[in-house]
């Protein structure tokens, strides 16, 4: 998208259009590109220097350096000067995102310029808001689409933070922790119903870094684990873009993926020998996808990826992994490859195992209750991986579901636990619906191959257990033992993601040919 002299970077995006900052001779402009027209420019009267810009609708949004370090806003369709927003003498604020008409920034003005605060500005209002008062580090604020849910990260120190929320109301912003003990949490985003970040945990003693994300309203915490490591996640809609790197590549260079949380489908977007540091995604009205970034060329560069995903007309309106307990309720024509009900004895924990062929998507109903009185202690594993933890059972619900894949070799596994009586109805499907086609390639350009990816939910510990013999399976597995045999010993395991055998879903890309812009 720019190629030229000086250095261009942190590119962000709207629809089609790009605010990205330009630095050549010791000045820092903001400039603008629409990629569906071509049309670029400047955001004129820069009296300072200019960086970090942010762009929603016709707004731009920067900050300015000129004595003190303040934030300006712009209007793309009107024109004329930039405006200061909440304008306050020795004010020292950096970092401005836009949603709708909601501003956030990191201020550094109250106090310590080592531990800036979070503000919120209104821009219809004219109502600023300080949204955090406290000792510790707040940083890296993000805004979704319509303004309403802001997200940041604070850290009592170093490589411990977590994410905080706020989400606003009649009665202003209500805010709180989104996660605590369990990891050092960072890079927040948001698109107001999904709040992803990257997360560094321990997983059986080692360091592992991977992209979480959970519901703005509640629920479970939702895992991306792939080797190698994963951050800066951004999001449009239910479309999950993050850096990459590959421990299989052929250098350990970052790559720009998408992830797609419908379809469940990973894209690798680039595949170079340099570095990529993504910094947007956006869906136009048309439905195109654009993917920004910056990369190390002559100087740093900013790069563009033009995309249309399968059936997709536009930004889809269900960012959330889809939740398959309607499909359970009525399974229609799915196959049914295990169904079994597992019933809570006196003494050790009950289990039940079985090994058979399946391949592909699968689907998993637990029917809590079913026979008896619903348990709180339940664990369904898949080839040594849990699946559903107790968690899933202590919701209340008579019906828990979770869409799995299917390796060709399945190891099934339930325990059940707690009081005697209690007892869940355990339904295994084979479930090929839903398996997205390529479109028609733009003329002249690539596809892009995507493989399957189901994330887990995020899970600590289980109890040992017995195998249970005396469970009888509602439907016999053509050619496998049903009850199995032996003590197996379970310990601690994290949730963990199953990478199916690559899918080839076709995706008509365009990239952007690097262009020198008119100066």
């Amino acid at each position: 998208m720019n190629a030229g002299p000086g250095n261009q970077f942190e590119p962000h995006v709207s629809g089609s259009r790009v605010v990205y900052t330009h630095k050549a001779g010791g000045v820092g402009e903001v400039r603008w590109h629409d990629l569906s027209t071509g049309l670029h420019g400047t955001i004129p009267d820069s009296r300072g220097y200019d960086v970090i810009a942010d762009v929603s609708g016709d707004s731009v949004v920067f900050t300015r350096m000129l004595s003190t370090s303040a934030i300006f806003t712009y209007d793309l369709k009107k024109g004329g000067p930039a405006v200061e927003v909440a304008p306050q003498p020795g004010a020292h604020r950096r970092g401005a995102v836009i949603g709708h008409h909601t501003l956030v920034w990191q201020d550094y003005s109250f106090g310590s310029r080592s531990q800036p605060e979070i503000t919120t500005f209104d821009l219809e209002s004219g109502v600023l808001t300080r949204l955090t008062q406290d000792d510790l580090l707040d940083r890296s604020p993000a805004v979704s689409a319509d303004g309403r849910v802001i997200v940041w990260t604070k850290c009592a120190r170093e490589f411990d933070c977590d994410i905080w929320m706020a989400v606003a109301g009649k009665d202003g912003f209500e805010t709180r922790a989104l996660t605590g003990a369990q990891g050092d949490e960072s890079q927040p985003q948001t698109n107001g119903q999904v709040v992803v970040y990257t997360s560094t945990r321990l997983e059986q003693g080692k360091p592992t870094q991977d992209i979480y994300w959970q519901a703005v309203e509640g629920g479970p915490e939702y895992r991306l684990a792939l080797p190698g490591l994963d951050a800066n996640p951004l999001l449009s809609g239910s479309l999950l873009v993050f850096e990459r790197q590959d421990p299989s590549g052929r250098t350990l260079n970052t790559e720009v993926v998408l992830f797609d949380m419908k379809t469940q489908t990973l894209y690798a977007l680039t595949r170079t020998l340099r570095n990529e540091h993504l910094n947007d995604i956006g869906v136009d009205e048309t439905g195109l996808v654009h993917v920004v970034w910056s990369t190390q060329e002559n100087g740093f560069d900013v790069r563009a990826l033009t995309l249309q995903l399968p059936d997709r007309t536009g930004e889809d309106a269900s960012p959330l992994l889809p939740t398959p307990e309607e499909v359970c309720a009525e399974p229609g024509g799915l196959s049914l490859l295990s169904s079994v009900t597992l019933r809570r004895f006196s003494g050790a924990p009950q289990k039940f195992q079985a090994l058979f062929p399946a391949s592909g998507k699968g689907l998993l109903c637990v029917d809590n209750g079913f026979g008896g009185t619903a348990t709180s202690l339940g664990w369904v594993k898949i080839n040594g991986a849990v699946v559903l933890a107790p968690e899933a059972f202590q919701t209340g619900s008579p019906l828990t579901a979770q869409r799995v894949q299917l390796e060709g070799r399945v190891q099934l596994e339930a325990i059940i636990d707690g009081p005697s009586g209690g007892s869940f109805r355990m339904r295994l499907y084979s479930d090929v619906s839903g398996v997205p086609r390529g479109q028609d390639p733009f003329e002249g350009e690539e596809r892009l191959p995507g493989q399957s990816v189901v994330p887990q939910v995020w899970v600590s510990s289980e109890p040992r257990g017995t195998v249970v013999l005396e469970e009888t399976p509602e439907v016999a597995h053509a050619g496998c033992s049903q009850g199995g045999s032996g003590v197996f010993t379970l310990g601690v395991l994290l949730g963990m993601v199953f990478l199916a055998w690559p899918r080839r879903v076709q995706v008509p890309a365009r990239s952007r040919r690097s262009s020198r812009i008119a100066r």
